[in-house]
């Protein structure tokens, strides 16, 4: 390997490590989180603790890269905490492999948010047994309804609204997790700034992918 190249990977072991352990730390004081969400939060924080394979080859270019500037800019408004993982996941951001999620006949949403798997089957760290994913979107825009097998914890880095079943729409707060049940119709929707989420599904079986 060539030594800028084994460099440029250790640097982003690095990052890699400091998102699972800032991720750990933010997640594991939920565990006062009821019924089947402490379940799936346990999968989450025990699949965070194991390393997966880099693949420096998954990056794929950012069309919303000036999102991420201005999230760079604003972080004082995040607890300390949630500073600390937003800078983790700006740290890896360049080598993401960034993707849309196709939705027919709706290209404001289309041009207006990206998605990455940071840890998962296509993400930059590859494991099977958990997606660790990131979402951004550029404000006033909603995320289309949606469902999939696997549970979800969401945890919210800017404001944003939530919604399950075509319910009313809920306000998480910074910091805030979002809970959403195996194959619960569900979206999300930006407000006047833009939205970063982070999203974390822990997988029991072999999961298809989003793009």
């Amino acid at each position: 390997m060539h030594p800028k190249t084994n460099t440029h990977a250790s640097q982003i072991s690095a990052q890699l490590v400091n998102l699972r352990q800032h991720l750990t730390g933010l997640l594991t004081p939920c565990y006062s989180m009821r019924g089947d969400q402490v379940g799936t939060l346990t999968k989450v924080i025990e699949r965070l603790s194991r390393a997966g394979q880099v693949n420096l080859q998954a990056c794929q270019a950012n069309p919303l890269a000036d999102v991420l500037a201005t999230k760079r800019l604003s972080q004082v408004e995040l607890p300390k905490a949630c500073q600390h993982l937003m800078n983790s996941c700006l740290g890896l951001a360049d080598s993401l492999p960034w993707y849309q999620r196709p939705v027919a006949n709706h290209p404001k949403f289309m041009a207006g948010h990206i998605n990455a798997q940071i840890i998962g089957p296509e993400g930059l760290a590859i494991s099977q047994e958990l997606i660790v994913g990131i979402t951004l979107m550029r404000p006033n825009l909603d995320y289309p309804d949606h469902q999939h097998e696997p549970e979800e914890i969401y945890l919210v880095l800017s404001d944003g609204r939530w919604r399950q079943d075509y319910g009313p729409w809920q306000t998480p707060g910074l910091g805030g997790l979002v809970y959403n049940p195996s194959n619960i119709m569900h979206g999300m929707q930006s407000q006047a700034t833009p939205l970063v989420a982070l999203w974390c599904l822990p997988l029991d079986k072999p999961f298809g992918s989003f793009s």
